[in-house]
């Protein structure tokens, strides 16, 4: 077999490995969304036990793309998919531990309709920016940029608006452990927004992968419980 051809079928490894841990993500979030909806523990548990796979899954392929660096001494654009491809890894890592927080919250909690209302405005919007990178993964050459910057600032939004009616209702809480609630799903929420950052960041690395340059995309800063002077 040829040099190239081995480095042809190293490149389809890692994407399709890479696309494998976002699509075993995207199964631990739609099963997340299911757990919280009908309250199915059972469910929820499975998804906190199947976070030690993604982190299993995560592990080896960077050790694989790590290898396949070193072996087959890629450059230009190859180079970047694999060096792009651990970062990547690591931020979806990341947002997978956010559908584990979730389930945790659920199970602990028994959160109420209109709480899972609020999880639930943001979890979409997270979901929706996770099936827009799975594209991207598929087709990194596809730019995204506007499409992904519009639903991170979306769900900054939706992040000020629910934590300032939490706020609200933290006032007005009957005891402690009312107040502890609200305050663990402000937790929540907040986890949720990060994970809209990390994948910023992995729209920010296949801008990388795409062109050679890290472009820093602007960050959407919302904080309407500051007060107006």
């Amino acid at each position: 077999m040829s040099y190239n051809k081995i480095l042809d079928n190293d490149i389809k490894t890692i994407k399709r490995e890479l696309i494998k841990l976002v699509e075993v993500t995207k199964s631990q979030y739609a099963n997340t969304f299911e757990s919280l909806k009908a309250q199915n523990f059972e469910l929820a548990k499975e998804v906190v036990e199947n976070d030690l796979k993604i982190n299993d899954m995560q592990n080896t392929f960077t050790k694989m793309a790590l290898w396949k660096i070193a072996k087959q001494q890629m450059v230009a654009g190859d180079l970047r998919l694999a060096v792009g491809g651990v970062l990547i890894s690591r931020e979806i890592e990341r947002i997978a531990d956010v559908a584990k927080h979730i389930c945790a919250f659920t199970i602990k909690y028994n959160p109420e309709l209109i709480e899972i209302e609020y999880i639930s405005k943001m979890f979409d919007l997270v979901n929706k920016m996770l099936n827009i990178v799975s594209t991207l993964i598929e087709n990194y050459d596809n730019d995204q940029h506007q499409k992904v910057l519009k639903v991170e600032e979306q769900l900054s939004l939706e992040f000020s608006t629910l934590s300032n009616t939490l706020a609200l209702r933290n006032f007005e809480a009957k005891n402690q452990v009312e107040s502890k609630k609200i305050i663990t799903i402000v937790r929540q929420l907040k986890n949720l927004e990060r994970a809209g950052e990390s994948l910023i960041s992995i729209e920010e690395t296949l801008q990388f992968i795409r062109t050679g340059k890290f472009e820093e995309l602007p960050e959407t800063i919302i904080n309407n419980l500051e007060t107006k002077k």
